[in-house]
């Protein structure tokens, strides 16, 4: 009887592994289906036998990896998708895991789970969005196998250092130095971490800045997912990681004396170990402030001293490394190098800055970024010469000014200098994708845009701080917003994207407005279809965002929600752009829940609503009629959503919900639904077919909440509500389906 539990769970394992697509093929909707239904099996079963469960899944990823490397003549897509249903569901298995199994067996699972993921983090992704994903995918193991087994993968980042010391490669395996990047790490764990480093490498010799690198890295997880520890060392509560500052800052300089060329490579890492001594960096400041107020008594004095303290290259000090930061930022910095440098640790000071409560105003840190942050929003925030570090960076550069334009808001939501260049139309490319990149980011979502023709979007549950400043703030730009998706809009439906790439998006995000002109429209395309993708994201999260239009009279408020609902309505039956009509459609479910309705019109909220939402139906309506849409049945189900919407809305205002229903197009859309949910009752699509019967039943379900706000029966509401009331029942009804389902597999339809 105690081997039937594990005999089940293996048996498990090997039907999912039997259904993944490298083996079935790509997914239809059932195969699906039937293997989210695995996986929520394994995810369970996994807590009580996480070692089997890890095991099995350890062994097929590499499986699977393996065939695909030696089948590279074969599609790439079904393994690749394999890989991805594999690593997601190793994640959610780690995540949902008991704290308490800690046991020898596991750890030996969890030392072969950590050989077969850190092959997918080792890999050069920028230009291949598969990689990426599966990197990204990685990483979440990663973080999740840490969480309850950082002993094991502590131990694998040990022995690696502890290699680096006595190597003498050229080009030695940084892989495992990589995990620090991906790993989740508390006050407790970063520092044992951080002492670890500082025992191996207490030579004199440089930390190669792949190291380096990994322990910014470090330290910023630590930031964002532990924000409460961050807080108490700068309130000098928990100041244990603090001993570990001076011997990395010598680190630093030693990377430096060794490297002069690339010695600003590490200034970023150098600004957040100063952050992390406040006390250090308390006195750097005051002296900064005291170098200030000479500046002003005596300036050639002071230009005197500083060129005279600047000869001192070796010997480290915190005002040096600050001046050279403020110098880097200016327009006399000494080199392209150090400006792009600069900016990095500026924008890594700011982001910093936001975690820690701005309602403590005389944080040393928050004075530090006042000293830098005009200078930073000068030279990220210049449309006439933007930001950019190369060909190569066009992404990076972007995250960093939405780092920086995120910061910035938080620390100050009403200063809007970079907000307005950001929402210019004549500003170049880049900067729409910051602004609109930003607002997705207060919202969680983040954009990864490595995954150009996957899904870029990652939620992220990161914790949310008290004071950081709400989108509300900036809903009085609303009608810049609207302008900027109609012309993206626009420029994206204008039928020179259908075949183009999307990877080829990193050849202009960040080219000067000039140079823009002289590209075609196959180069325009696919960065017009990015960009109008994320918009449309924007609008699904943040409805209300582009909806505020205070100060206009009430029609010209009906007109601006009437332009932005048909904008998204024309991308539903976009061919060539299905992740974005994908988004339309998830939007335009947002705008029709009960309160933003109230939102479209706020002084006729009713007649508004009968107005817009019925050419919302007409116009999805008519396609369908027209078998325009591919994929009917998910708009069928979509339209169901959008009709409970409007019924929920209308029970709402139950006492006048007929008020501005007899309008033409109101009348035009419900004949446009009818035939459709009659048409769809013929589909060979059994789905489409029990959706369209669903309908019927909302459509009496409306035609009842009108009618009972004024002496009107349903029958002259609809005068085929007892038929579509029969019709509706069928749906709910076992033996209706059962006679639906005979029709449809013997081809009565």
């Amino acid at each position: 009887m105690t081997q039937k539990p594990g005999e089940w769970a293996s048996a498990l394992l090997a039907r999912f592994e039997d259904q993944l697509p490298n083996r079935i093929g790509a997914y239809g909707t059932q195969a699906r289906m039937s293997q989210d239904q695995l996986v929520a099996c394994l995810i369970h079963i996994s807590r009580y036998r996480f070692s089997l469960v890890i095991s099995g899944l350890t062994k097929m990823l590499q499986r699977v990896n393996e065939a695909a490397l030696q089948n590279r003549h074969e599609p790439e897509r079904c393994y690749f998708e394999s890989l991805v249903i594999i690593l997601t569901t190793l994640e959610r298995c780690l995540t949902n895991q008991t704290k308490d199994t800690a046991r020898f067996e596991e750890a030996m699972n969890v030392k072969l789970l950590l050989r077969e993921i850190s092959q997918f983090v080792d890999v050069q992704s920028d230009s291949n969005p598969n990689a990426a994903q599966l990197k990204a995918l990685a990483s979440k193991v990663l973080f999740a196998l840490s969480q309850n087994h950082f002993s094991a993968v502590f131990n694998r980042i040990s022995a690696r250092i502890q290699e680096l010391t006595s190597c003498s490669e050229e080009n030695p395996d940084y892989n495992d130095i990589e995990l620090i990047q991906h790993i989740d790490m508390d006050m407790i764990k970063l520092t044992k971490l951080l002492q670890e480093t500082i025992t191996k490498f207490r030579s004199k010799r440089a930390p190669p800045l792949i190291l380096l690198y990994s322990l910014e890295k470090a330290i910023w997880n630590w930031i964002e997912y532990h924000p409460q520890e961050f807080q108490d060392l700068q309130r000098g509560t928990n100041r244990d990681i603090s001993t570990c500052w001076e011997p990395l800052m010598d680190f630093v300089e030693y990377f430096k004396t060794e490297n002069k060329k690339s010695k600003t490579l590490v200034w970023p890492l150098q600004m957040l170990l100063l952050i992390l001594n406040p006390s250090c960096l308390e006195a750097v400041v005051n002296e900064l402030q005291q170098s200030e107020k000479e500046k002003e008594k005596d300036k050639e004095k002071v230009a005197s001293k500083s060129a005279q303290s600047t000869s001192r290259d070796k010997d480290f000090s915190a005002k040096q490394f600050i001046e050279s930061i403020k110098r880097g930022l200016g327009q006399h910095s000494p080199s392209k190098q150090v400006t792009e440098s600069a900016a990095i640790a500026c924008v890594k000071l700011c982001k910093a800055s936001t975690y820690i409560n701005n309602t403590d105003s005389n944080n040393v840190v928050f004075k530090l970024v006042q000293f830098f942050i005009n200078d930073l929003k000068a030279l990220l925030f210049n449309p006439a010469k933007p930001f950019s570090r190369g060909q190569g960076y066009n992404f990076a550069d972007i995250e960093l000014m939405i780092d920086c334009w995120v910061s910035c808001f938080r620390i100050n939501p009403h200063n809007i200098e970079a907000l307005k260049v950001c929402l210019n139309l004549s500003s170049p490319q880049a900067y729409h994708f910051v602004i609109v990149c930003s607002l997705l980011r207060l919202a969680h979502i983040y954009v990864d845009f490595r995954l150009q023709n996957k899904n870029p979007f990652r939620i992220v549950n990161q914790p949310r701080l008290s004071w950081w400043p709400q989108t509300d703030v900036v809903h009085y730009r609303s009608a810049e917003l609207r302008a900027l998706f109609t012309d993206t809009l626009n420029k994206a439906t204008q039928g020179y994207i259908a075949h183009t790439p999307l990877r080829y998006i990193t050849s202009l995000t960040l080219k000067s407005k000039d140079t823009q002109k002289g590209l075609t429209r196959a180069e325009e395309g696919p960065a017009h279809k990015m960009l109008l993708l994320l918009l449309v994201r924007l609008i699904h999260a943040d409805p209300t965002l582009l909806l505020n239009t205070q100060g206009k009279v009430a029609h010209e408020v009906q007109s601006s929600t009437l332009e932005l609902i048909n904008g998204l309505v024309s991308l539903v039956h976009q061919t060539t752009m299905p992740d974005v009509a994908q988004e339309a459609m998830e939007a335009l479910l947002a705008l029709h829940a009960p309160e933003k309705i109230e939102v479209w019109n706020p002084e006729a909220p009713i007649n508004t609503f009968w107005d817009v939402s019925s050419q919302v139906l007409f116009s999805i309506s008519q396609k369908l009629i027209q078998h325009q849409i591919a994929n009917y049945t998910d708009v069928l189900k979509w339209l169901r959503e959008i009709l409970i919407c409007r019924n929920t809305f209308l029970q709402r205002h139950k006492d006048y919900a007929h008020v501005g229903s007899q309008i033409a197009i109101c009348k035009q859309a419900h004949i446009k639904m009818e035939v459709v949910f009659f048409m769809y009752l013929w589909s060979v699509d059994l789905d489409a077919v029990l959706t369209s019967l669903s309908c019927f039943g909302l459509l009496c379900e409306e035609a009842e909440i009108c009618c009972s706000s004024d002496e009107l029966t349903v029958g002259f509401i609809m005068p085929n509500y007892h038929i579509y009331q029969e019709l509706a029942q069928l749906s709910t009804c076992e033996f209706g389906k059962f006679i639906i389902h005979i029709f449809i597999n013997n081809n009565f339809v």
